[in-house]
């Protein structure tokens, strides 16, 4: 199941979670919060070897869910 969020001042539209978030997150780690412009999460999952290899990917969906509404993103 996608996930899409608008940006609330100009109504652009992104998908911010894919279906393959998790196995995504358990692959690259670091690098794929780096793609999302999550670069605090990245030097965490950098420095604790991807979250303890599991944590971060079981909880993907809401780190990224509330750092883009942090950022001004409401999903649709």
């Amino acid at each position: 199941m996608t996930i899409r969020a608008k940006w609330a001042s100009n109504g652009q539209t992104k998908i911010i979670l894919g279906n393959w978030h998790r196995l995504w997150c358990l692959l690259f780690g670091p690098f794929y919060y780096l793609f999302k412009s999550m670069f605090l999460w990245a030097i965490l999952s950098f420095f604790t070897l991807n979250g303890l290899w599991i944590g971060f990917p079981m909880f993907n969906r809401a780190i990224v869910l509330r750092d883009y509404h942090r950022k001004g993103w409401v999903q649709e």
